[in-house]
């Protein structure tokens, strides 16, 4: 079996969200769960996100501001849907290189 760790895993990767550092920290930046949410108490549509510590990054803000490259932008698009199927019909390499971009 082909081994699909990268740099995202490496145990010394630290992030600015400062709840990442907690030792019992269930997201840190070595697990970054993509998922669908919506602003609580909100009837707005469910989008995709990627949970960071005890917040959730908006991947459609992040692809509004023009934050992802070329390389991860249709992969990014992907998992900003109301659902996760668009992404999950998607390889590994590239559920691993979106989690490489958002950590850019």
């Amino acid at each position: 079996m082909r081994n699909l760790l990268n740099e995202t895993h490496d145990s010394a990767l630290r992030s600015w969200v400062a709840s990442m550092q907690a030792p019992a920290a269930d997201f840190p930046i070595q697990n970054l769960p993509f998922g669908v949410f919506r602003r609580r108490g909100s009837d707005e549509a469910f989008r995709g996100g990627v949970a960071i510590g005890d917040q959730v990054l908006d991947l459609a803000a992040v692809i509004a501001a023009g934050a992802f490259g070329d390389e991860v932008l249709s992969v990014a698009c992907a998992a900003a849907s109301e659902t996760l199927n668009p992404l999950m019909a998607l390889q590994p390499g590239d559920w691993s290189a979106l989690a490489h971009g958002a950590l850019r």
